[in-house]
């Protein structure tokens, strides 16, 4: 299952620097949308640190593992179940644990 994530390289620093991030991410996420592009005009950036462009945000480190750690760290919410309050959190009565009520069933109970 595909996300929304899309994760971009700069060319130029992936030569630079940060090659054995885009390869390290390619190879966990095979799934995911990580692409190379020619210039992401981040020319100052691009020269000085490791970074990539995650859904339009630039994220960079101070070195491969740095910028590594930080992608990673985002990767996590792709796997992780939805967060209550959140639209994609569905609230499934028939996996609550035997004997356990949800709020929703005890108010039911308690009116007569």
């Amino acid at each position: 299952m595909s996300s929304s994530l899309s994760i971009v390289f700069c060319k130029k620093n992936l030569e630079l620097y940060s090659q054995s991030v885009y390869e390290a991410l390619k190879e966990a996420y095979p799934d995911e949308q990580i692409e190379v592009k020619d210039c992401v005009d981040l020319c100052g950036t691009c020269a000085d640190v490791p970074f990539a462009v995650r859904n339009n945000a630039l994220i960079s480190g101070r070195d491969p593992q740095g910028l590594y750690r930080k992608l990673e760290r985002g990767m996590k919410f792709i796997s992780s179940p939805p967060l209550p309050g959140t639209s994609a959190f569905r609230e499934d009565e028939s996996e609550a644990p035997k004997g356990q009520q949800t709020a929703k069933a005890a108010v039911a109970l308690d009116t007569p």
